[in-house]
């Protein structure tokens, strides 16, 4: 009896509101659908949506690109009064999605066809448009908008206070569930940090998450703000210290690492690449990072996250002023041809010494 009834869409999304529909996309049917879920918290989110609402505007007739956050609904239309776009944004309905969909890290996306079926997946900034015009050319079935989404009513809820620290240096425990990876938000006068200790020191000490060993008792899940340009934000380490009546002892270990080293270096000035002052500091696909007015240090830092292995520089090289970057870190013998022929640092995988942090609580 199925052929006397029209077809139902069975992977509807539900979206508990639709903060702003698409300013640039048909908005009768699409044959396809790019979900990408985000936070406010996430800076990386912000240039992967500016780089799909040039993809948005170069296909505006089959290609329909929503974001989608889990945030309460006031917390998202308040980023979005600073940071505009002309995307259709949207609130999960509970987290379903972001659960169906498995979503681990962020930014993430799903392009979807007219039946819900998954085409791609994957960072935003690696969905090109050679993927679209394929993906376009076979699948010909166009959806309506309200088909494939559907707003459910739901009782309003209580708007999130967004808090501002009264100290120069506050925290407070999370559980696990609130916390997918380490999280750095820059704000105007303070800087949050999330995360357990072991990823906070690691980010602090600029070194890779397995160089800190803590006992698990200690390693909880903190939100902490630190004031900028005060003595909290000048030295964190020591103000976490302080504060949780830490202790820290370093030894030098041997083990397998990533080793730079700069004979002759040629860095970037700050005008290759130039995102604003609002913006993240960083842009990372599949296979490249690019980096707006960082560090070398930073830069160690954040590659080490990626390829999760200590990265040593050799001889220690004190460099403090920012730099542009553009490497790709995916293979690692395309890496090093970026970093030596681009900034003339040499890469070497191998056996070496390299500093270990162990994280004790004070005896009383």
């Amino acid at each position: 009896m199925c052929f006397l009834f029209p077809i139902v869409f069975n992977g509807q999304i539900r979206l508990a509101e639709l903060v702003q529909p698409s300013e640039k996309a048909k908005q009768s049917s699409n044959a396809l659908f790019f979900v990408e879920f985000w936070a406010t918290w996430c800076g990386p989110c912000i240039n992967a949506s500016k780089y799909l609402s040039v993809l948005q505007k170069q296909y505006p007739d089959n290609f329909y690109v929503i974001s989608l956050s889990k945030e309460n609904p006031e917390v998202v239309k308040k980023f979005l009064e600073k940071h505009k776009t002309d995307l259709a944004v949207a609130i999960d309905f509970e987290g379903e999605s972001f659960e169906k969909y498995n979503i681990t890290s962020l930014p993430h996306g799903v392009l979807l066809n007219a039946n819900g079926d998954v085409l791609w997946k994957g960072h935003p900034a690696e969905l090109k448009t050679y993927h679209l015009t394929n993906f376009l050319n076979q699948n010909t079935r166009r959806i309506q908008f309200k088909k494939m989404f559907k707003v459910e009513r739901r009782l309003e809820s209580v708007a999130e206070i967004v808090y501002h620290p009264k100290k120069d240096f506050e925290f407070l425990e999370l559980s696990h569930d609130e916390v997918f990876e380490i999280q750095v938000i820059h704000n105007d006068s303070y800087v949050e940090v999330k995360g357990d200790l072991q990823d906070i020191f690691a980010y602090v000490f600029k070194v890779n998450k397995a160089q800190i060993v803590i006992d698990p008792e200690l390693n909880k899940y903190y939100h902490m703000y630190f004031k900028k340009g005060r003595t909290v934000f000048e030295n964190m380490s020591q103000t976490i210290f302080k504060s949780f009546d830490l202790i820290l002892n370093t030894a030098v270990i041997k083990g397998d690492a990533i080793v730079m080293t700069l004979d002759n270096p040629r860095f970037w000035e700050t005008n290759q690449i130039n995102w604003g002052s609002d913006t993240s500091k960083y842009l990372i696909g599949d296979s490249q990072i690019q980096a707006d007015n960082v560090t070398l240090n930073a830069l160690k830092y954040k590659l080490s996250l990626l390829l999760k292995i200590p990265i040593v520089i050799d001889p220690v090289y004190k460099d403090i002023q920012e730099h542009d970057w553009q490497i790709h870190y995916k293979y690692f013998d395309l890496m090093q041809s970026d970093l030596r022929d681009n900034y003339g640092i040499g890469v070497d995988r191998k056996v070496c010494d390299y500093l270990q942090y162990t994280i004790t609580r004070k005896e009383l």
